[in-house]
């Protein structure tokens, strides 16, 4: 066969590899076809630069004080004075700056990078889609599981018992209406509509006092917790407080309010 041809063929086999491994990482990142412009850090290279850039963390405290990256800041992007703390931040130290969130389909890293941008005029930023997650996966000793590191990884929850937890809408619609004390955790700005007219109770996630209460009432009464968010993110975090006051009789609605409000009404409320 000639060398030419050879070349050829050789050529064709490295450009089918890299175009597989392309089309891979777009499956494994979805958003990242929404966010062309936005310019992201894989998981090995956030690890050798760790000790020179600034990680933030863009989700909500509760989030972070459940699990987070070793030494990263808490700047949720839902907060009203998220550009100026950015903007304090990297004027203090002039470091790249990396926000991260839940990852791969969570999309707070990437806004958090366009916002510094646009408002905070800070454009030394990298999105890790990643996520906190995979970070902890690969490096347990980098991160923090309720005030414990290295992370056992034992201890993570797993999806498969996520989802034990979670309940469709119609199945938590009949399951929240049947004797059980149900719990609205979004934030406030989210609440504009209720999905039970207010017989649920409204509970702040950084409120664990008040979470408490209501896991004891849960036990005393012997009554299951019926739990749910804006779209069935926060549930999973809340999850790692319910286990760690050892209360496993509660549920999740898959999806959240989001989804409860997206199906149609004669799916919920017609046999």
């Amino acid at each position: 066969m000639p060398k030419s041809l050879i070349l050829k063929l050789f050529s064709g086999i490295i450009i089918s590899i890299l175009a597989a491994f392309s089309a891979t990482a777009e499956n494994d990142f979805p958003a990242r076809k929404n966010y062309p412009n936005v310019p992201y850090i894989s998981i090995d290279d956030l690890y050798k630069q760790r000790d020179k850039v600034t990680i933030v963390d863009t989700r909500s405290a509760y989030e972070h004080k459940t699990l987070h990256i070793r030494n990263s800041v808490n700047i949720p992007i839902s907060s009203l004075d998220f550009s100026t703390r950015v903007r304090n931040l990297y004027a203090k130290n002039k470091k790249t700056i990396i926000f991260y969130c839940n990852g791969h389909s969570c999309v707070k890293s990437y806004n958090a990078v366009i916002k510094a941008k646009r408002f905070a005029k800070v454009s030394d930023t990298l999105a890790f889609d990643a996520g906190i997650l995979d970070w902890t996966r690969r490096y347990p000793a980098e991160a923090v599981l309720l005030n414990e590191s290295p992370v056992d990884l034992g201890k993570l929850i797993s999806l498969s018992d996520f989802n034990k937890h979670t309940l469709k809408p119609k199945a938590f619609l009949n399951r929240a209406n049947n004797n059980c004390i149900i719990l609205d955790i979004r934030d406030s700005s989210q609440r504009s509509e209720r999905i039970f007219a207010g017989y649920e109770q409204t509970v702040n996630l950084n409120d664990t006092l008040d979470i408490d209460k209501y896991i004891l009432d849960a036990k005393t009464r012997k009554m299951p917790l019926c739990i749910y968010d804006a779209v069935g993110k926060q549930v999973r975090w809340l999850q790692y407080h319910l286990k760690k006051s050892n209360f496993d009789n509660f549920y999740f609605l898959e999806g959240g309010a989001k989804a409860f409000f997206e199906t149609p009404y004669k799916e919920l409320y017609e046999n």
